[in-house]
């Protein structure tokens, strides 16, 4: 799998209708990639985020952010029919000790958001928030998929697995009939994909912010780092600390259709060992390909605090 062709501009973000307002406004640098995805399997974590809906600040209280400007309703799960049992949209803490984790909204209103899983810790202050839609398996298609035998595996929170299957340009479930293209990719993390061969040209805001990726004991987890323009050095990933020292590690794929390991590193619990446990030199080029990623194996859930490719 080859990434090429990033092209990057900066360009003020837009407001969709339904979110009336937004209290900044900023540039985003956005572009594309085109990922050459080989015949075989392949391991795909997509660099870009969609455009931001809204941003600005919120005071939390309990499950519930304040916002202003937003429509009744817009961002309710409950109210796209296309994406049944899915989120539509998640917020993102974008400054502080929580900045780059992200949660799902469940409802709005016109003053707030209701979103799944804060911390407690947050009950009561006032943060910076992004809401952006999700990337979802129907941003990613590509020409020359075949019906009803490409397909993507993505790993699940508790080790289970889910397919979905290529058909009449969107996606369906294991069942070849029940409509999926709806499916969340959520930041960091990603899928295998299984063709015989493809290009697929990903698009999007190049993110600014850290970006917090779980990471769970009962699963192999398939994540990598937000960088659509180039490869990530395994030395600045950020990812030593969340591991326990000499016995979680990560595991590099080749990137040719037949998803082998190419290199196993483990940490130290400050660095980054190799696979003989000796620490990596500082000036090591180890890398993870542009737009692909790695597996990790964790003995604890925790988050890898991933640095935003922008070096913010």
């Amino acid at each position: 799998m080859k990434n090429t062709n990033l092209l990057a501009v900066l360009t003020l973000a837009a407001t969709p209708a339904f979110l009336h307002a937004q209290t900044t406004s900023y540039s985003d640098v956005v572009g594309y990639s085109n990922v050459n995805a080989s015949s075989g399997t392949v391991l795909i974590v997509p660099g870009f985020v969609k455009a931001s809906a809204y941003s600005g600040s919120a005071t939390i209280s309990g499950q519930n952010l304040s916002a202003t400007g937003l429509t009744t309703g817009a961002l309710n799960t409950s109210n796209h029919s296309d994406r049944p049992n899915y989120p539509t949209h998640y917020v993102e803490i974008t400054a502080g000790t929580y900045e780059g984790y992200s949660f799902d909204i469940a409802s709005n209103t016109a003053t707030q958001i209701t979103a799944v899983g804060l911390p407690s810790e947050l009950n009561g202050q006032t943060v910076s928030i992004v809401v952006r839609p999700h990337v979802t398996l129907d941003d990613l298609l590509a020409p020359g998929l075949a019906d009803y035998t490409d397909a993507v595996n993505i790993i699940n929170p508790d080790g289970s697995s889910t397919t979905r299957f290529y058909a009449s340009n969107s996606w369906i479930a294991e069942d070849f009939a029940t409509p999926a293209g709806h499916t969340v990719i959520y930041p960091g993390s990603g899928y295998t994909l299984s063709s015989g061969g493809v290009t697929l040209t990903l698009t999007g805001v190049v993110k600014a912010t850290k970006t917090a990726v779980p990471l769970y004991a009962a699963a192999v987890n398939y994540v990598g780092p937000m960088n659509p323009g180039g490869n990530s050095r395994v030395n600045d990933l950020g990812i030593a600390p969340v591991l326990a020292p000499y016995t979680d590690g990560f595991n590099v794929a080749s990137n040719d259709g037949n998803m082998q390991t190419t290199a196993t590193y483990f940490s130290d619990g400050a660095g980054i060992l190799d696979s003989g446990f000796s620490n990596l030199d500082p000036n090591a080029t180890d890398n993870v390909t542009s737009n692909a990623g790695f597996t990790v194996s964790v003995s604890a859930d925790g988050y890898w605090i991933m640095p935003s490719p922008l070096g913010n």
